[in-house]
């Protein structure tokens, strides 16, 4: 009935996603040669090289891009499916597939999933980490039932709720220039190195228009995925960034200083999930309990 195998469609998406043979091989409990397999025959039902494979490395053709599409939207449906047959199951606990930012999973998501918990303790709870618009994305294909992200702009297939504002601040080693000081423009951070997140995070795109706003210039940019890199850094005087406040604990004060933003910066936290979506109990469950807890300590007024 079908030209292609379901299969190898899904083992060439997931070669895709790792960027590696070897590591789809890992996740899809496969033998290497056997991946490559699947990826040789979808190749050869399509009639076209579908990766340019180059020294060890590789990367989609034309031909690629458009098969990889398709593999892309066949693997978020099937997924979907498998999560929506689970949670018609009596026998199985219903599954709600939650994405957030790395801070916000370390930090904030303990405190937001035990008290879900305790009203829905049948759910079972998977949490992915990701930058917003890698969480995004992964809300809009299927992958993350609902997602907690920076700095959402309105869509056509997405509630968006708004949440908590949070404060972003100036943070330094202890012995740092700036450190002496209470508060600070955005202006003086600009002789010194900075360090900011990957692309893709709300703190990084929310940092840099505010820069290109004021015509802001730093001395040099460094760009990491870590949060706890970044502090680290600091702390050892290598330059200064620009956090939410929420991201430094207590315990990290004696090595950190936190100055306050003359400019007052600040992103908007928001649960999006799908329109489609909104008859899912378990969803609308979480929504509400989110919602609920943005109006008491510690979330109420950003925190």
């Amino acid at each position: 009935m079908y030209t292609y195998s379901m299969n190898s469609l899904l083992v060439f998406y997931e070669v895709i996603k790792a960027r590696s043979f070897s590591k789809a091989a890992d996740v899809l409990f496969m033998t290497q040669p056997g991946v490559s397999n699947h990826v040789s025959q979808l190749e050869a039902q399509a009639g076209h090289r579908l990766l340019k494979r180059e020294k060890g490395k590789f990367e989609l053709t034309k031909e690629g891009k458009v098969v990889f599409k398709y593999a892309e939207k066949i693997e978020a449906l099937a997924t979907d499916l498998e999560h929506a047959i689970r949670n018609l199951r009596k026998d199985v606990k219903p599954l709600l597939r939650i994405g957030s930012p790395p801070v916000y999973s370390r930090i904030v998501m303990p405190y937001i999933l035990s008290s879900f918990q305790k009203t829905y303790p049948d759910t079972m709870i998977r949490l992915d980490t990701g930058a917003s618009e890698e969480m995004l994305k992964s809300v809009l294909s299927m992958h993350n039932d609902i997602v907690i992200v920076a700095n959402t702009r309105a869509s056509k297939k997405l509630y968006v709720l708004p949440f908590i504002k949070e404060e972003l601040v100036l943070i330094t080693a202890k012995k740092h220039p700036l450190a002496q000081k209470d508060s600070v423009h955005l202006k003086e951070v600009e002789p010194y190195p900075f360090i900011l997140r990957e692309e893709g995070s709300g703190t990084r795109n929310t940092i840099l228009g505010a820069f290109q706003s004021m015509n802001i210039k730093p001395s040099s940019f460094i760009e990491v995925k870590s949060t706890d890199f970044i502090k680290e850094w600091v702390s050892h005087g290598k330059g200064v960034s620009i956090l939410v406040k929420r991201a430094v604990a207590d315990d990290e004060l004696d090595s950190l200083k936190i100055v306050s933003l003359k400019e007052r910066l600040s992103m908007e936290i928001s649960v999006c999930f799908l329109k489609s979506r909104k008859n899912d109990r378990v969803i609308q469950g979480f929504s509400d309990h989110v919602t609920e807890l943005s109006q008491k300590p510690p979330f109420k007024a950003g925190g």
